[in-house]
C-alpha cells in the first residue's frame, strides 16, 4: 500500500464517521475540520510507521495511533467541540473505525 492509497482510505473512512459523529453541527464547519485533521496526521504516522523494526511493530504502531488520536481530539476540541471528551471520542471513533478497515483491506 502506498502512503496516497493509506490516505485516501483514510479519508474515505473517517470522514463519514465524523460526519455522523457530529451530525448536529453544520456539515460545511465538519467537513474541512475532518479532512484537515487526517491531512495533518497522516504524514506523521506514516513516516514513524515506517521507521518501525518487525520487532517494534505493534507496540509502535499502539502509541503511533495513540498520539493520532490525541492530535485530532485536540484539533476536534479546538474547531467543533467545547468539550474535550467529546472531542477525544469522536477522534477514537473515527481512527479505531479507519485502523479496523484498513487492517480488513490491506492485511
Amino acid at each position: 500500500m502506498t502512503q496516497f492509497e493509506a490516505l485516501i482510505l483514510t479519508l474515505a473512512s473517517e470522514v463519514p464517521v465524523m460526519l455522523l459523529l457530529a451530525r448536529r453541527l453544520p456539515v460545511l464547519r465538519v467537513l474541512p475540520v475532518a479532512v484537515t485533521a487526517s491531512l495533518i496526521t497522516h504524514p506523521i504516522a506514516w513516516h514513524m510507521a515506517s521507521i518501525l523494526s518487525p520487532a517494534e511493530y505493534h507496540a509502535g504502531m499502539a502509541w503511533i495511533e495513540g498520539g493520532v488520536v490525541l492530535i485530532e481530539a485536540i484539533w476536534y476540541r479546538i474547531w467543533l467541540s467545547r468539550i474535550f471528551l467529546q472531542a477525544l471520542a469522536w477522534s477514537l471513533a473515527a481512527n479505531a473505525f479507519s485502523f479496523m478497515v484498513g487492517w480488513l483491506v490491506f492485511a
